[in-house]
């Protein structure tokens, strides 16, 4: 399966107990930046631009843990920055997991991999989401780091290995071919990878580096080759977001599913625009209005196409259309 089954369970009742309660704005994901100091310097990264005045500052423990139980998101996503050169990120990781029951996802770009492994052992509720923009030369060019790829593929090999879930996240830039993408999505399958998250470049806030990204109508030519693999090998894209990548439908975006939580804060509106920051989730939610981006009447949001805001649009719509919801079924399941 391309999601771990208890995953898919736990989310599934989770919806349901928040659609019953009456909630509409609620999130699915927390994506919890305990730090923003990274080993790396990845051109399509804006957390380093955005808080290169806070870059050495660190969440406490207990802050970090309470902010999952503040968002109640069953998933997080543990990213920053580098989460592995977080100095609690063992005992928040076990934690999160052993004391919250949470689905924990931790992205990184498998540098420290090493030291971390041999201090938590496999759980069905932790996988690993590695960063691999490409093949070796464009990888390596996009994180500035020779030797970069060999690196995440030692790990891979690595955590499966030992029994690890292993998942690759690749954001794919306007230079990127799709014989690169399809080349890549065929490595990673031989290097037994249980799932391929594969994302339009998109642009922070922050950064000012137009040319390296995605224009709009770049997305269709360069993402069908992403919907024609994803029948045989195992992206975890939706097929519902893959057909509004490609130009066949529109959908519409739920920035409140993916929530960011980082040291200055509840991050808002969204995971790429920064309008503040909030000390509660509850003062981030009463501060922002939802219905406003959701229809991305906010300049900054008429190119976006994250994966972040309009994923959540599909597992909300998840039974409104029985033709849809069965092409989930059978994408999930093989």
């Amino acid at each position: 399966m391309r999601i771990p089954l208890r995953q898919m369970i736990d989310l599934g009742r989770y919806m349901r107990a928040k659609k019953r309660s009456g909630e509409k704005y609620f999130p699915l994901v927390l994506m919890l930046e305990p730090l923003h100091a990274c080993n790396l310097a990845c051109i399509g990264c804006g957390r380093i631009v955005e808080y290169k005045d806070t870059i050495r500052d660190m969440m406490p423990l207990d802050e970090a843990l309470h902010s999952a139980e503040e968002a109640g998101a069953p998933i997080v996503s543990i990213c920053g920055g580098e989460p592995l050169m977080y100095k609690h990120i063992v005992p928040l990781t076990e934690r999160l997991i052993e004391d919250q029951k949470r689905h924990v996802m931790i992205c990184t770009n498998a540098v420290l991999l090493d030291r971390f492994v041999k201090q938590v052992a496999p759980s069905p509720y932790l996988s690993f989401n590695l960063h691999l923009d490409g093949m070796r030369e464009t990888n390596d060019r996009v994180t500035d780091r020779p030797g970069h790829f060999d690196t995440v593929v030692k790990m891979i090999k690595m955590l499966k290995q030992n029994g690890y879930r292993v998942q690759t996240n690749t954001t794919v830039f306007r230079e990127t071919s799709g014989e690169e993408l399809e080349g890549m999505v065929k490595y990673l399958t031989s290097l037994g990878v249980d799932g391929m998250l594969l994302s339009p470049g998109y642009h922070y806030q922050v950064l000012n580096n137009d040319g390296e990204y995605l224009r709009k109508e770049d997305m269709p030519a360069k993402f069908l080759k992403v919907r024609d693999m994803a029948n045989d090998y195992k992206i975890v894209n939706t097929p519902i977001y893959l057909d509004y990548l490609v130009g066949k439908r529109d959908l519409q975006c739920s920035p409140w599913t993916t929530v960011t939580r980082n040291p200055r804060g509840w991050k808002g509106p969204c995971y790429l625009i920064t309008n503040g920051h909030y000390k509660t989730f509850n003062e981030m939610h009463a501060a922002t209005d939802w219905e406003y981006y959701r229809t991305k009447q906010d300049f900054r949001c008429r190119d976006c196409k994250l994966h972040s805001g309009f994923e959540g649009t599909v597992a909300l719509d998840f039974g409104k259309n029985l033709k849809d919801s069965w092409r989930m079924v059978r994408h999930y399941v093989a």
